[in-house]
């Protein structure tokens, strides 16, 4: 009689397409089980020039990170960028919390056109909003709604790897008691929202930086 020989590659094996099932046929699929399509990709010898976007690549949601104090002053490598009024909702503003290398890292590129200039962001760039209804610049009258997070793959897939820019961004959302709340229907939202602004400062970042 043959014994049965246990095999842990075999196992790695199983568990792994036993969770590629679970993504693509499970009942209830989290946010972070969300494949996103990019909107395109920019050579990078020729930025203006933007060939489509063919692969997906999964949304891995990023945590919270420490980026200010209790009085809302960004810590130390953090700096912030007040949004006076939030695009689609004219009764809310938010702060923009970026880290100030990512800002120095990013790449700034002349451009005609509409696009008279383009900021595309290093991989790793982690940037966090805060959206609040009212004035966030007037702690008196401002309620804070959602913190946001955008995190930009720190290793580029092979699809993204030169000659191109990066581009893979992943999605968080957290309430204002800083629990979890990024639907799936909330992501492909954010996603698609985010897209436009491929087309308008050559990432997926509506807000101008200095």
């Amino acid at each position: 009689m043959k014994k049965y020989v246990y095999n842990p590659g075999n196992a790695v094996i199983l568990l792994s397409l036993f969770s590629i099932f679970a993504v693509v046929f499970g009942g209830n699929t989290a946010a972070s089980d969300i494949f996103l399509k990019p909107p395109g990709l920019r050579l990078i010898s020729e930025p203006q020039t933007v060939i489509p976007g063919i692969h997906r690549y999964l949304n891995q949601e990023p945590r919270l990170p420490q980026y200010r104090g209790a009085d809302g002053a960004p810590l130390d490598g953090w700096s912030r960028e007040y949004v006076k009024t939030r695009r689609f909702s004219s009764d809310q503003s938010a702060w923009v919390y970026f880290r100030t290398a990512d800002l120095k890292r990013a790449s700034v590129i002349p451009s005609s056109g509409a696009l008279k200039m383009m900021r595309i962001w290093p991989p790793g760039t982690t940037l966090v909003l805060e959206g609040y209804k009212g004035d966030a610049a007037n702690n008196n009258t401002r309620n804070l709604l959602e913190i946001a997070v955008m995190k930009k793959a720190e290793r580029p897939t092979l699809s993204e790897q030169r000659p191109y820019y990066p581009v893979n961004w992943s999605y968080a959302r957290f309430g204002a008691d800083g629990k979890s709340s990024l639907s799936t229907e909330k992501l492909n939202e954010c996603h698609q929202c985010h897209s436009i602004a491929f087309r308008l400062t050559g990432d997926l970042v509506f807000t101008n930086f200095p």
